[in-house]
Parts: C-alpha cells; sequence; structure tokens
C-alpha cells in the first residue's frame, strides 16, 4: 500500500512536469567539459554560482542520467562522473583503480554512443576514444583548473554550447538501456502488476533525520532468514527498475521538501496527496504547526467542520476536496535500513 501510493504520486508528478522521468535525476555538476565534434577538448568551464549568502559556490542541478549505486565496485554514471571516471586522474594515490574507473566509463560511452546517429553522441565516444589519462596533467586545459577538479566534484560534457544530456537520440537511447538494463528471471512486479526483471537494489531515500548520509533502503533483503525459496535480495518482494525508480524517487522529493515535512522525534513524517496538489500539504502543514499565523482559530474550525462533514474547504482560493486520497507516512532510520513507524491513508 505505501509503495503503491508513493507510485501513484510520482506517476501524477510525471504527468504535470514536476518530477525527474525514468532513468533521470537531479545531478550536482560543478563542471563541463566543452569538446568539439572530433572529440578535442576545448574549455573547462565552471557551472557554480554563488550562494544566497555569497560565502561559497554551488554546483549546478542539472537533469542527467540516474546514477549508479556504488559500494566498492568500479561503476560508471553515463554522460557525468567525476575526474577519475571522466578523465582518469585522481589525488588519491590509488593509480590502478583510477586507470579502471576511466576504462570502465570509456567502454560504457563508446558502446552506447557509437551507434547514435548524432554531434554529441560521436563528440563523446571520439572524446573516449582519444583521451589518455596519462597526458591529461600536462594538458594546459586541465593543469588550469587541475586542483578544483580532482576535489571530486562532478563533470559532464558540453558539444557546441549544448549540454550533451539534452540531445534527443542520446535520451532515446539511454531511456531504452535504463529500462531494459538488468539480469534474471522476469517476475511479476507488486506494483504494476507486470512482467519484468526485478530491481535487486533499489535507489536510496535520503533526507531522513540521522539516518546516513548516503541514503538508506525502505525495501531491502541482507540477511538469509529474511529471504524465502531460494531468493536473494529484493527478487523476495519484486519491483521492476522502473517502479523502484517511481517510489523512491516520489519519496525522496517529498524529503527534500522541508516545508512539508515534520520531525516527530526519531520519526521523519511526511504527507501527500495522490493529486499532488500542494494546497493539502500547505493546509496539513498549517494544521500540524499549533504557532503557525496560516489559520486563524476561525480558519481552522471552518477547515475541520468542511472536513469532517465530507464537504469541500477553499484554502487560499484553491480547493480541498474530501474524495482526493491523503497520506502520511512516518520513518525512522535503522542502520542501513528504515523503519516503517505509521502509515496513514485518508481514502
Amino acid at each position: 500500500m505505501i509503495l503503491q501510493a508513493l507510485f501513484d504520486y510520482y506517476e501524477e508528478l510525471a504527468a504535470q512536469g514536476k518530477i525527474a522521468r525514468l532513468g533521470w535525476a537531479k545531478v550536482k555538476v560543478s563542471w563541463a567539459l566543452e569538446i568539439d565534434e572530433n572529440g578535442q577538448l576545448l574549455d573547462v568551464l565552471p557551472l557554480r554560482s554563488p550562494s544566497q549568502d555569497g560565502k561559497k559556490l554551488l554546483p549546478r542541478e542539472m537533469e542527467l542520467p540516474a546514477p549508479v549505486k556504488r559500494t566498492v565496485g568500479v561503476l560508471p554514471n553515463f554522460l557525468w562522473d567525476n575526474a577519475s571516471y571522466i578523465l582518469g586522474i585522481d589525488n588519491k594515490g590509488k593509480p590502478k583503480r583510477t586507470a579502471e574507473c576511466f576504462q570502465a566509463a570509456r567502454e560504457l560511452h563508446v558502446n552506447l554512443l557509437t551507434p547514435i546517429d548524432s554531434a554529441p553522441a560521436r563528440a563523446i565516444a571520439a572524446f573516449f576514444t582519444k583521451w589518455d589519462p596519462e597526458k591529461a596533467p600536462a594538458n594546459p586545459i586541465i593543469a588550469e583548473h587541475k586542483d578544483e577538479l580532482l576535489s571530486g566534484d562532478n563533470l559532464c560534457f558540453m558539444v557546441d554550447g549544448v549540454f550533451a544530456a539534452k540531445d534527443p537520440k542520446i535520451q532515446t537511447e539511454w531511456q531504452k538501456k535504463y529500462e531494459n538494463d538488468g539480469e534474471g528471471e522476469p517476475d511479476v512486479c507488486l506494483i504494476t502488476g507486470r512482467k519484468s526483471v526485478p530491481e535487486m537494489v533499489h535507489p536510496s531515500i535520503k533526507n531522513v533525520r540521522d539516518a546516513q548520509a548516503a541514503g538508506a533502503a525502505l525495501v531491502s533483503f541482507n540477511a538469509p532468514a529474511f529471504c524465502s525459496y531460494g531468493r536473494e535480495q529484493n527478487a523476495n518482494a519484486p519491483i521492476s527498475k522502473y517502479a523502484a525508480f517511481a517510489y523512491t524517487t516520489a519519496l525522496n522529493q517529498l524529503l527534500a521538501d522541508r516545508d512539508h515535512v515534520k520531525v516527530i522525534g526519531n520519526t521523519t513524517a511526511v504527507y501527500w496527496t495522490r493529486s499532488a496538489e500542494s494546497q493539502y500539504q500547505d493546509a496539513f502543514a498549517a494544521l500540524l504547526d499549533a504557532g503557525s499565523d496560516e489559520l486563524t482559530n476561525t480558519d481552522l474550525n471552518a477547515l475541520m467542520s468542511s472536513v469532517a462533514s465530507g464537504k469541500p474547504y477553499d484554502y487560499n482560493g484553491l480547493p480541498l476536496t474530501p474524495e482526493n486520497d491523503f497520506y502520511i507516512l512516518g520513518i525512522s532510520p535503522n542502520t542501513a535500513r528504515l523503519s516503517v513507524r505509521f502509515f496513514v491513508s485518508a481514502q
């Protein structure tokens, strides 16, 4: 029920253009490598901008191919990553691993982009084919920004003044790869009801109070005692890549909206309506905040009276209707996983 409600919320947000598409995510990027159609590096362009107080430079948030989930293995991101993967350089004193990172990124980009008939695709494939990491430190363009590039910030690609991730043909190819990537036997997805290969490790949930900064799992099976019939990991509760992306993306967006998050002890609570209309969240937030000036006693009495009698109520000129499904979810950290403290469904 929880995952289905989050999935439905994602689909409504996606239909309204308010959330990242399947296989895409908001990524913080500090630099763009400008290359020509032959893959030659032309410049390193800063994408950071001053913070509101002007005290530091913040990376730009861009919609890019969804990040891989790294543990200790070498896994490259598509069209963006840090300097180890994109340029084959680092300052960690691990040349062998850095070489493996760049080689993995090279294989991913060359294999995926070579068949695509577009200038940005050809340019990036040529860049990875020609780029020599051993000569990178001597490159005057790299040398000018070397310290900042080695900070661990993310880089992306720009061709002819346009970010490569905006190329329609590259987008189509990435979407196809993302949806069909995965090994295993197809099974019925518990959310969509369609047959597909289950996503074995779901994306992480972030911004839960006291949980790991890298994120935690809402659905996971990490010990034999939790598994059945010889199934491993999340094959015990088969959910497709699309559905796993949808529910985690929806929950991460709810948690990132701090105006509509309530922390009660060690429990982080979020709330939403299936129609994805923010006035419902605004009204509920005002009810939760006893010291808020948003609602007077008269407003509060009118709102509660309307809700109790099943009648619509106008909140700041926007309608609230009792027929709209409303949900409240409370979660708290449990090492690398999350515990559900409560889930209220008002339908």
